[in-house]
């Protein structure tokens, strides 16, 4: 029977002389879990093996022998942390195209696999060694799904970077690039590493060029003299590339969906304004967009208002994070966004208008301590469950009339503002959230002693959190919430156990002062 066996699966520790002899029909072999630290050389033997999975062995190396296995397709060693070393045979593996492992196998081994279609982790490091340059990637004409390409500042010359040949692999879908330093010609590498033209994610990590090349601004590669658009994109992230003084164009990318733009410390503005294009989005698809820690940035674009409909007219999703410079928002034009998120956007003065942001489901303003407005909001944003303005230091009251737009929230979390305030800003009219809010968190300041009356109004509210607060005791009325399930009060030091205790509403079960959990029973 062990001849003709086909499959096997071996969950124990393989004794030492265990021979795969007896199974040289064998096509699939399992040997998977702990224990396991030696493999016979007798596995070369097994001609016809066409997978085989070592995963979580503690195996230090591979036997010599399974050079031999020329038919074998897939191979996993994942979790191998002990394995160490790849014998130089594995490059006559012609047949392999799946390799699944902690560390990827050496470059140039993976150069002489062929037919590999699958390495996963998805990485390739260049490195300065004969036999671990990018040229090593151009026999891999089969190599499909996703690759990150890392230590690119290792990259000697331009033609190793065309030798790699990423542009003739038809079938890679995401592509990034990653560099470590900023030694080496960036703009000269990257100009040679054109991705295929069906590329639906692109990735580039730390390039110090202070412009990108040609393919990259105008988002098309240049092939054999044909320009081709990378019109398949749907995703595209520019991570740390501080010296870019320009950005690319996306306006004829018909299914981008999501773009980060982070670390770009160079970059003022989105796109330059000219005659012909001073009024259109950027985007015609974009749906998500992520601006972070980019500390020259003023504008979308030049002479026009910084707002979402110079985005996308189908943007949904918006954080800005770590935007020193901008000034000014304007979102009086309607618009379909779902979620907007500002925060750490020390510039930022004044949100002049979110009238047009009807369908809003979540806003987040957070510590934007120049903020002194918000202003114009919409006349109905019933779609609203989450809104969260918190350590605007400037800010002295509510946006007016707030809770008339905002009828429909589920949460709210408010405060600190204005120092200078003797207690926390009117919250007149947050009773017509009584029947939806369930959340609410409060942020004040030790000399504010007294908690806003009108919280008493909130008949559905079953979480309630007090920071900061200058109070001493709690005042009647809370006795009466019955709908509190959970009640903390944090960094309020002039509250003592016994008056929490004595304040706070018979139903709750849940009640903490100063992150200790109060037994009120």
């Amino acid at each position: 029977m062990a001849r003709t066996l086909r499959t096997f699966f071996f969950f124990r520790e393989v004794e030492k002389n265990v021979s795969f002899q007896r199974f040289k029909s064998m096509r699939i072999l399992i040997l998977k879990r702990f224990g396991i630290k030696k493999i016979d050389d007798s596995i070369g033997g097994l001609v016809h093996l066409r997978y085989l999975d070592l995963s979580y062995t503690e195996i230090h190396v591979l036997p010599e022998t399974i050079g031999k296995l020329y038919h074998l397709q897939t191979l996993k060693l994942q979790s191998c942390y002990s394995l160490n070393k790849f014998p130089e045979s594995m490059r006559n593996l012609i047949s392999l195209r799946f390799c699944k492992s902690v560390e990827s196998i050496p470059n140039n081994i993976v150069g002489q696999l062929t037919s590999l279609r699958t390495l996963v982790p998805n990485s390739f490091s260049v490195l300065r060694n004969e036999g671990h340059g990018i040229k090593e990637l151009g026999r891999l004409k089969h190599l499909s799904g996703k690759i990150c390409i890392s230590n690119l500042e290792y990259v000697r010359s331009k033609e190793d970077a065309v030798k790699a040949d990423l542009s003739g692999k038809k079938n890679l879908n995401e592509i990034e690039f990653e560099w470590n330093t900023s030694y080496g010609n960036h703009k000269e590498v990257l100009e040679c590493l054109q991705p295929p033209g069906d590329v639906k994610i692109l990735t580039i990590n730390k390039f110090s060029g202070d412009n990108f090349p040609e393919w990259v601004m105008k988002m098309a590669v240049n092939i054999d003299g044909k320009e081709t658009p990378l019109d398949k994109l749907v995703s595209v992230g520019l991570y740390y590339c501080t010296g870019c003084l320009s950005f690319p164009m996306l306006d004829h990318l018909p299914h981008l969906q999501d773009l980060v733009i982070s670390n770009m410390e160079s970059l003022a503005c989105l796109r330059s304004s000219d005659v012909t294009r001073s009024t259109e989005p950027l985007s015609l698809s974009l749906r998500s967009l992520q601006l972070s820690f980019l500390k020259r940035l003023e504008k979308w674009i030049d002479g026009a208002p910084n707002s979402s409909k110079m985005i996308s007219p189908v943007l949904e999703r918006l954080e800005i994070t770590y935007c020193p410079k901008i000034i000014l928002l304007d979102e009086c034009h309607p618009h379909p966004l779902v979620s907007l998120s500002i925060c750490y956007c020390t510039g930022l003065v004044s949100i002049k208008s979110i009238r047009g942001l009807t369908s809003l489901v979540s806003l987040y303003i957070n510590n934007c301590p120049s903020l002194l407005e918000i202003t114009n909001l919409p006349k109905q944003c019933h779609s609203l469950k989450t809104l969260d303005i918190t350590h605007c230091l400037k800010l002295t009251s509510l946006p007016h009339k707030m809770f008339d737009c905002f009828a429909f929230l589920n949460e709210l979390e408010l405060g600190p503002f204005s120092k200078e305030l003797n207690s926390f800003p009117s919250l007149q009219g947050i009773q017509k959230l009584r029947n939806h809010l369930h959340l609410l968190e409060l942020r004040g300041w030790d000399h504010w002693e007294s908690m806003p009356e009108e919280i008493q109004h909130l008949t559905s509210l079953t979480r309630l959190q007090i920071h900061k607060f200058g109070i001493q005791e709690l005042p009647m009325w809370l006795t009466n919430m019955s709908s509190i399930r959970e009640m903390s009060f944090i960094s309020c030091h002039r509250l003592d156990e016994e008056k929490v205790k004595q304040g706070a509403p018979r139903e709750a079960n849940d009640i903490s002062l100063n992150n200790s959990t109060q037994d009120i029973n």
